[in-house]
């Protein structure tokens, strides 16, 4: 059980390495250009909804992951800072439908219906903000698509924080298979990351293909 939560914690620390890069690109550029800040909010609330539960779990005895947990939670705020500093330089922005109350809002109900825990006399567990971490991070990057469906060209530094949150969404996956395999069952949570990690694979693919060839990434 210890390596399957050492896979799940190494997950994340990618996730840090593209707030890291995304932090980079922005104050560097001093532009947002290309981004979707409601993305950056829907992770903070995730990370900050993970901060909850995680003594709730077995992670709570693997000192790596509060310290991974605690470095997320503040890189995501800085981006949350910096993105609405920043936000009259985007050009494009995310559909009504997409804004972070909206994508948050489907989450909240998602995870009211399933989640791994067991229910009390209110109807409520603890796992439902596990569930809701997963949903969020799961739908957060659908804003930051839609932006970058606009834009067309992504720029390299983008890139990179892309196809990082694609690996790190990776490990996590295998996480929730192992825990499968083992006979814990998460059939929403694990459906949930299938299709994040498929759409962030596609991307990574292209992102690949364009820097094999030396050419710019454009979204078809």
């Amino acid at each position: 059980m210890e390596i399957v939560l050492w896979l799940f914690t190494i997950g994340y620390f990618f996730q840090l390495g593209a707030s890291g890069i995304l932090i980079y690109k922005i104050w560097k550029q001093r532009s947002i250009n290309g981004l979707c800040w409601d993305t950056q909010v829907i992770f903070f609330l995730g990370s900050f909804s993970r901060c909850l539960w995680l003594n709730e779990t077995r992670l709570r005895n693997l000192p790596l992951a509060h310290f991974e947990l605690y470095c997320n939670t503040i890189l995501l705020l800085i981006c949350v800072y910096l993105c609405y500093k920043f936000r009259y330089t985007a050009i494009h922005s995310a559909p009504k439908y997409l804004k972070w109350y909206s994508v948050v809002f489907c989450c909240i109900i998602l995870s009211f219906f399933f989640h791994p825990g067991n229910k009390n006399k209110y109807y409520l567990s603890m796992q439902m903000l596990v569930s809701f971490t997963m949903f969020s991070e799961s739908a957060g990057l659908l804003p930051q698509f839609a932006v970058m469906r606009k834009s067309k060209e992504i720029e390299a530094m983008t890139s990179k924080y892309i196809v990082n949150l694609g690996v790190a969404r990776l490990f996590r996956l295998i996480f929730w298979l192992q825990m499968y395999w083992s006979g814990d069952t998460f059939y929403s949570l694990i459906v949930a990351d299938f299709i994040h990690t498929f759409i962030l694979a596609d991307f990574s693919l292209i992102y690949f293909k364009s820097l094999k060839s030396g050419k710019k990434l454009v979204l078809p």
